[in-house]
Parts: C-alpha cells; structure tokens; sequence
C-alpha cells in the first residue's frame, strides 16, 4: 500500500508535468504568434511603402486633349508626335470599293464555292496553291492594282511620311493602295505580301509589278488572269505568283 508521502510525491509530479506541458503549448502558441505578428508588421509595412511611393508618383501627363479624331490630329499637330506607326486592316480598302473576304453574299470567299475548298482560307495556302492555284486567281482578278483607286486614308499615310512624322505603315491588305498613294516601300510592312511584285515558283525570277503592268515582255499576265488563266514563266513554264 503506497504511503501519503509518494502519493504526495505522484501528485506534484504529475503537476509538474501538466505545468510542463501547459508551458510547452503556450510556447508554441506564442511563436506562431510572433510570427504572424511579424507577417502582419511586414504586409503593412510594405503596404505603407506601395502607397507611398504611388502617392510620390506624378500621376502620368495626359498627352491627348480628347481621346477623338480632333484630339489626335491636334496633338499631332501641336509636334508632341514624331514618330507614328499606322496599322492599317481591310477597312480602308473595302472604303475603295475592293470586296472584303467574309461578307455574306458580296465576300471573296463566296465567288469560291464552285472550287469546293477545303476550307476559304485555303486559297491563300501554298501547298493548294501548287495543286490548285485556279481559285487564288480568281480572287486575284478582283484585287489586282489598277481596279481601284486609294482612299483618303491612304493620302493621309502619305503626308505623314512626306512630313517625316512616319516610322512605319504595317498592312494587312495586299492591294497596293498604299504604294498607289505614293507611300514609299521602305516606310511599309505589306504582313501578308502584295501584288506589287511576283515570282516563279519553280525558277523564282522575280517580276516587279511595273514590268508586268507594261505587258511588253512577258506574255499578256493581266490578260491571263483577267481571262481566268493561270500565268506561267515564260522561262520555265512554272505557276507565277503575286506577293
């Protein structure tokens, strides 16, 4: 039978150990604690730092008086702009009467039906061009230079670079307005080519767009495509090609 002097003993060291373990837990606690307290010190610090740089920040100048065609032309005019970049789509050419491509009933791609294609866009893809190149003509009869006249638009690109305020004109179109205009080559980026020039597949003479307009040496090439045939190089009998 245990005496009171080790139960006494049992007691104090189980609260010894119940003490341990509370002393232990707090311990715990209270690192995490600090820690978050530390987090939170560093969040709103760097909170507090974030709002005061944005408030010593000048807040930016706003160069446009309006953001409208009369807000861009007088801060272009007032010499805040010297180096523009223009990037122009199928809007300013359908502005001259040239037919867009996906307008139903009126669209490029709808005169190509009889072709059965594989896809519309597939006229513009190489490898069917070389298996088939009837149907890029057929939208070629519609596009090619001296059906159309430029629109204001394009004179506006033009006095740009004649006033040297042009960096670049980047063109989706392929219908050479641009040069019509009288907008030089180095001042334009034609992204998806141009009839300004064509080129024998199979050889790859090049024939600049002036000597195949001229007709003189080379076997009718407008006749060709205006009659629905396909031209070939008069030097190798390859399919010729615009862009």
């Amino acid at each position: 039978m245990a005496s009171k002097k080790d139960t006494s003993q049992d007691e104090e060291s189980s609260e010894a150990s119940g003490r341990k373990e509370e002393d232990e837990s707090d311990g715990a606690v209270g690192y995490l604690q600090q820690v978050l307290d530390k987090l939170k010190l560093f969040t709103e610090t760097a909170s507090e730092k974030e709002a005061a740089s944005v408030d010593e920040t000048e807040k930016p100048e706003q160069l446009l008086e309006d953001v409208t065609f009369e807000g861009v032309a007088n801060y272009i005019k007032n010499g805040k702009c010297s180096k523009i970049i223009v990037m122009t789509g199928a809007g300013i050419s359908t502005a001259a009467g040239i037919p867009d491509f996906r307008s139903a009933g009126t669209g490029l791609y709808d005169n190509l039906e009889k072709y059965n294609l594989p896809n519309p866009q597939a006229v513009f893809e190489i490898n069917f061009f070389k298996s088939n190149p009837n149907p890029f003509y057929t939208v070629a009869k519609e596009l090619y230079p001296g059906k159309f006249l430029p629109t204001i638009t394009h004179y506006f690109i033009r006095m740009l670079n004649d006033k040297g305020l042009l960096l670049r004109n980047y063109t989706q179109n392929i219908d050479t307005l641009e040069r019509v205009a009288g907008l030089p080559g180095n001042a334009l980026i034609e992204a998806h080519g141009s009839f300004h020039t064509a080129r024998c597949l199979d050889c790859g003479k090049e024939y600049p767009h002036e000597w195949v307009k001229s007709m003189k040496n080379w076997l009718g090439f407008f006749h060709e495509i205006f009659a629905d045939k396909v031209p070939y190089c008069p030097e190798c009998n390859g399919i010729v090609k615009p862009g």
